[in-house]
């Protein structure tokens, strides 16, 4: 029953999403003089090892847009099934990825995961390594950032 509900919830979730072609990139962004207010990089994935592409991703994504734009915030929300992989008993999995994060997260780089995703796997709050923030909703968190005039660019993995 759980599987169906889930089911249920993210067909709806893609119903609402506009496609990932209509947000801005971070080339577009670096091409215009217009700073935004910040940057929500939202990632939503299936993939065994999504931070061993995601996490060098953000940093060159974070060093380029903060040449151009020395004071921009950036912040990460996962709410895919890449979010479990950040949890202390996987995090080890990945550690040059989860060391990447670290370094981002030192440097002002918020990190957050969906705490309603977790409860359906029942993971709790504190099984997630220090430097996540468990969000109640990871759309509503990226939501909560948009109005305070963030930019949000869905993270994807890159083709080869």
């Amino acid at each position: 029953m759980k599987n169906i509900i889930l089911l249920f919830v993210l067909c709806l979730f893609s119903l609402n999403l506009p496609a990932t072609h209509h947000y801005p990139s971070v080339e577009k962004i670096l091409a215009s003089d217009n700073e935004p207010d910040g940057i929500v990089f939202e990632l939503l994935s299936w993939d065994e090892n999504t931070w061993t592409w995601a996490a060098p991703l953000l940093k060159e994504y974070r060093k380029r847009l903060l040449a151009k734009f020395p004071d921009i915030d950036i912040a990460v929300v996962s709410h895919g099934g890449e979010q479990f992989q950040l949890t202390r008993e996987e995090a080890a999995n990945q550690p040059m990825a989860m060391q990447t994060l670290q370094t981002l997260s030192d440097e002002g780089v918020s990190l957050h995961v969906c705490g309603t995703h977790s409860s359906w796997k029942d993971v709790s709050e504190d099984s997630y390594i220090d430097i996540v923030d468990v969000s109640p909703s990871g759309p509503a968190q990226i939501n909560d950032y948009i109005k305070l005039g963030y930019t949000k660019i869905v993270l994807s993995k890159p083709h080869k």
